[in-house]
């Protein structure tokens, strides 16, 4: 009997390690081909510029009588105003390698939200109404980038990218309430510096011209405001933080120009 139950012990050892060995000889390596691409998208030595931007507006207090509208804002009444948000960035770029670039990048944008009137209740805790509330806000980003391109079934006309972004940014904000004719609020100075990665999307229109379409996703930031109140109270505020999301505010479309930095390394029609 124990030589019976020694030897089914060593049956279950050693069977498992059998059957490892004889899997690991028969399977072959998978290989998804990552870094094999023969296609050259951009040739080394182009020169790129281009200029993206952004642009959206929104009304408030249109849809009082959607059942989605009515949910989200359940605890509002009254809303009406509206807020817009627009941006324009020109870019430059050098192509160091095939498909890879470095540049830099400036952006400019701009917030402004008006609320003509706004409600908040929140049952029997507090309630209180906002007239004539005004925000507006300016920031100037300059940044380093690199980016590399992985043409799409190695075609020469569309591709994806991955782009990162190092950059410091100055911005000023206000915000601020008429009440009795006159204004009253805070102000802001912003100061701060981000690492981003922001992929998309490229097709070439002509053998030099290219739509671009781009949204972050990931990134690091800090930020150190100083804000002033009714030009009596001064405090000051650090933040910082990292996100992974798609943000909306931040899809750009944007068009760009590549062409040779000296002589032409023809490649080619984009076909």
């Amino acid at each position: 009997m124990k030589k019976l139950l020694l030897t089914f012990l060593c049956i279950i050892i050693i069977a498992p390690m059998v059957s490892a060995s004889s899997s690991e000889e028969e399977a072959a390596p998978f290989d998804r081909g990552v870094g094999k691409m023969n296609s050259v998208f951009i040739p080394k030595g182009y020169m790129g510029g281009g200029l993206s931007f952004s642009y959206k507006t929104y009304d408030l207090g249109n849809g009082a009588d959607d059942a989605g509208y009515s949910a989200l804002f359940s605890l509002l009444s009254g809303v009406k105003g509206s807020l817009q948000t627009y941006g324009v960035a020109p870019s430059f770029s050098y192509f160091i390698k095939d498909n890879l670039s470095i540049g830099a990048r400036f952006d400019y944008d701009r917030t402004e939200l008006g609320l003509n009137t706004l409600g908040l209740s929140l049952g029997d805790l507090a309630s209180f109404d906002l007239n004539d509330f005004h925000f507006l806000k300016n920031s100037y980003t300059g940044a380093v980038t690199a980016r590399y391109y992985m043409p799409i079934a190695n075609s020469r006309r569309i591709a994806m990218f991955g782009e990162l972004r190092l950059g410091c940014d100055i911005g000023q904000s206000v915000s601020y309430q008429v009440v009795n004719g006159r204004n009253q609020g805070t102000f802001q100075d912003i100061y701060g510096a981000a690492l981003n990665v922001v992929p998309g999307l490229c097709v070439f229109a002509t053998n030099e011209v290219c739509v671009e379409v781009a949204v972050g996703i990931l990134g690091l930031s800090y930020q150190y405001i100083r804000q002033e109140t009714n030009k009596v109270d001064v405090s000051v505020m650090q933040q910082s933080g990292a996100n992974f999301r798609i943000n909306p505010l931040s899809i750009n479309l944007g068009l760009s120009f590549y062409l040779p930095a000296v002589s032409k390394k023809n490649g080619g029609d984009r076909k």
